[in-house]
């Protein structure tokens, strides 16, 4: 018995342990994962070669973001976990044949586990003529929210808005005059009046949180729902707090919304799901037996919601209250397994799910390389997306040439396959000096100008000098796919934070004026959330980071931060709803990396206002443009059936 639990017998034997060395070598699955194998194998008194491998695949498929394996799907698994080429190539290591091992030992073995006793792993139809191999928990999840989700959309209309109700509710003070919200905002507001479970879904600026306003203020005109009511829900603490202060924006920008229900919705805020189920799991406050006290719960990005996690709110959810479900179906999916939203979006019609097509801000360049990403129409790609020069003058120059606020861009500045770690660190260090990240003139201008007498550390309020630098703050964002590496956010940020204090890696990064943060903690007590980013100042009594909120700011002493990290680049999964004026995407030099998809370009450029510069090698770009996330989850699957039953 080795370290996988195979017993050594034979060359088979042999392979397959080959196999799973590389894997765990190669970091796609660790000792743990291997223990739990064993523990499974062990359980199901079935040690074979074949079963450890099914089960790695099992494993790497969770990984991967499915609820469960397909047999056809184990062998890519595998090559990709051990970085094994195909096997017509020529220098092929045939000591690691994953294709050969698969169809000889793990076929079968998948058999074995579904005859097992059902406790660990189970074996269900995924299609007509396809299975798909669960891990139990992982069934359980799908299989509720399947059916939950069905029941709650199937349910026949529950009432209907008044018609002036509605009229009144969907009625804003803008820019350049009152307007109403457009006809797919008003059918949002509609059919949340009458539905149980709702979807509003689109992309950036299509009006999803000023649609939540007035579904807000129907519902409570109407008699149906107080402010108490009402739990507003984010996956993350920063997506939470955003939430409330996009709809307090909205609620200020409303027509003529009577006082009483103007204040309620003032004083709503959003908060984790977490937060709202109390605890963590499986240990919630709010279960079946002790549900929420709310009439209706509204998610906003919904589409990094994971199924256990929606499974543990739906199970709160009491039989009469109203879901509603915001979020970008064309983001990336949730880090854990599943895909809820995209699920939801592709398989309810369109008496559940509203789609916004229509977007206030999000036009030109920027529009346009979002759907050809969607698309996959790499000719409309590269059309819409412009090439930098890289030889002669600054790339950035060309930039500040296009620099016309009520014109979006995408640009494209393509590595050479050979280029050098300084060569990129040269590149990096363009890109933060054009935005006074580095020296005078942007953020860090703006950061000297508050001083430790100003009154945002009186009254917190974000006004005059204090707004002039969140304003610098939010101007742009380098957002990589990886966080190690040369080309991750780690790496840049600590070249960039080195540059700063004159070719030194400081012990304190935060002891200057200027500096971007990242708090990676929620912490209630401060008011600090996940992803909240703020920026260094010099306060009455020392250092401090302020964090925007609304109107208002969050003042804390260097000192007293909760886990934090440098925020002059982040993940983009980090970025998920946020907003920048100008945004680098950077894409790892490795073409065969996981992450590369289509997805994660188009979340990355959506996080622009004004301008994206995609960085990467020219493989790099095209691997991501060939692939797009097609996760396996099982809930389009048991809705198609339901379909099909009525």
């Amino acid at each position: 018995m080795d370290l996988f639990g195979i017993p050594a017998k034979g060359d088979g034997e042999e392979k397959v342990r080959n196999i799973l060395a590389r894997i765990l070598a190669g970091g796609a699955l660790s000792l743990s994962d291997m223990q739990s194998a064993r523990d499974v194998a062990e359980h199901l008194h079935a040690q074979t070669p074949g079963v450890y491998l099914f089960l790695a695949a099992m494993q790497l498929s969770l990984k991967a973001g499915n609820t469960f394996l397909r047999i056809d799907r184990g062998p890519d698994l595998l090559k990709a976990a051990v970085r094994v080429e195909d096997d017509d190539d020529g220098g092929h290591d045939k000591s690691v044949d994953v294709g050969a091992c698969w169809a000889q030992y793990a076929c079968a073995a998948g058999e074995t586990l579904a005859k097992g006793d059902g406790q660990i792993v189970v074996c269900k139809d995924v299609a007509k003529s396809e299975k798909g191999w669960f891990f139990t928990r992982v069934w359980d999840s799908v299989e509720y929210v399947s059916d939950r989700l069905g029941e709650m959309a199937s349910e026949n209309d529950i009432g209907e808005l008044a018609e002036d109700i509605v009229k009144r509710a969907v009625r804003f003070n803008g820019k350049d005059g009152r307007f109403s919200l457009n006809d797919e905002q008003q059918q949002a507001v509609r059919t949340v009046g009458k539905r149980r479970f709702t979807v509003v879904t689109g992309g950036p600026g299509t009006g999803k949180t000023t649609v939540v306003c007035a579904i807000l203020r129907a519902l409570m005109e109407s008699g149906g729902i107080t402010g108490e009511d009402v739990a507003l829900v984010a996956p993350t603490g920063r997506a939470g707090q955003r939430m409330g202060e996009s709809i307090h924006d909205q609620c200020a920008a409303a027509v003529e919304m009577p006082p009483e229900i103007k204040r309620q919705i003032e004083e709503m805020s959003g908060a984790t799901i977490h937060t709202t189920l109390g605890g963590l799991p499986p240990n919630w406050k709010y279960t079946k037996e002790n549900q929420l006290p709310y009439k209706l719960v509204v998610v906003d990005e919904s589409s990094m919601v994971d199924v256990h996690l929606m499974k543990s709110l739906l199970e709160a959810l009491p039989d009469k209250c109203r879901l509603v479900l915001l979020g970008d179906k064309d983001q990336l999916p949730s880090v854990d397994a599943g895909a809820v939203l995209g699920d939801v979006v592709a398989n309810f019609d369109e008496r559940t799910v509203v789609e916004l097509t229509e977007s206030n801000r999000f036009t030109g360049a920027l529009a346009d390389c979002a759907r050809a990403l969607n698309e996959g129409d790499k000719a409309l790609f590269e059309k819409t997306v412009k090439k930098l020069p890289v030889d002669g003058e600054a790339w950035t120059d060309t930039l500040s040439k296009t620099d016309d606020d009520n014109i979006n861009r995408v640009f494209y500045y393509e590595l050479g396959e050979s280029m050098s770690p300084a060569a990129f660190r040269k590149l990096v260090l363009e890109w933060v000096r054009s935005y006074g990240l580095l020296e005078d003139g942007g953020l860090v201008t703006a950061a000297k100008a508050v001083e430790p007498t100003d009154d945002v550390f009186t009254d917190g309020e974000k006004k005059g000098k204090v707004a002039e630098l969140f304003k610098c703050l939010e101007c742009s964002r380098i957002l990589t796919v990886v966080r190690k590496g040369t080309f991750g956010a780690s790496t840049i940020n600590d070249l960039v934070v080195t540059e700063r204090f004159g070719g030194r890696r400081p012990a304190n990064p935060l002891s200057k004026v200027g500096v971007p943060v990242m708090v990676t903690r929620n912490t209630r007590e401060r008011n600090l959330w996940n992803g909240d980013i703020g920026v260094t100042v010099r306060g009455p009594d020392g250092m401090v980071v302020l964090f925007p909120r609304g109107d208002k700011v969050a003042v804390c002493p260097v000192g007293l931060l909760p886990e934090h990290e440098l925020a002059y680049a982040m993940t983009v999964h980090k970025s998920q709803g946020s907003e920048f004026g100008n945004v680098m995407v950077v894409l790892p030099d490795d073409k065969e990396h996981p992450l590369l998809n289509r997805q994660i370009v188009y979340t990355g450029i959506t996080r622009a206002k004004k301008r994206a510069v995609i960085v990467g090698t020219k493989v790099a770009l095209e691997r991501a443009l060939e692939r797009k996330i097609d996760r396996d989850t099982g809930i389009g699957t048991v809705r198609s059936k339901t379909n099909e039953e009525e």
